[in-house]
């Protein structure tokens, strides 16, 4: 999987909805020094581009509440590993809770326990991007990971720590 960021994703869009983003570059390149570091994707997430993950857009797991706040769900599943399974990383299914501009990046349980609550992983600011495809387009250059995060990265970076910047597109 290759993970390399070359642009930065708010000037460079998807052709299917979804949600593009890179995570975190530094720790994926961490990940790939290591001698039995390991990264896959499945169940609606692939590589793409130069360093980037791409989760498809689940219509049917997203909201729009009345008072505007918005749920965009994504299909998708990608883990990483190593230093002889000490290190496990799982950022699954992510759904982005919009509320005007801001918005909350969250996944599901990193243990898969179905009965847990999502975890909120990062935070991000959200600016229209134009279209031209019968789309409409987000992008965040601003994306901030949260105390809750710190635990999945097992408390190496802090809370506020800058993540990849990401870019959501959906049907119009």
């Amino acid at each position: 999987m290759d993970t390399s960021t070359e642009t930065t994703p708010t000037t460079e869009r998807q052709l299917a909805p979804g949600l593009r983003w890179g995570i975190k570059a530094s720790f994926v390149d961490y990940v790939r020094r290591m001698p039995d570091g390991k990264g896959s994707v499945g169940d609606g997430a692939v590589p793409v581009g130069t360093g980037d993950l791409f989760y498809s857009y689940d219509p049917a797991a997203s909201s729009t509440g009345g008072d505007g706040h918005q749920v965009w769900a994504f299909r998708g599943d990608v883990r990483f590993s190593g230093h002889y399974g000490m290190l496990f990383v799982r950022i699954a299914h992510p759904r982005l809770e919009v509320d005007g501009s801001r918005a909350v990046l969250t996944i599901e349980d990193p243990e898969a326990r179905q009965d847990a609550p999502r975890v909120p992983l990062v935070t991000a600011r959200l600016q229209e991007l134009p279209t031209e495809d019968g789309t409409i387009a987000w992008g965040a250059d601003q994306v901030a990971l949260t105390a809750e995060g710190v635990a999945l990265f097992n408390d190496v970076y802090a809370e506020g720590e800058p993540f990849e910047p990401l870019v959501v597109q959906l049907p119009a």
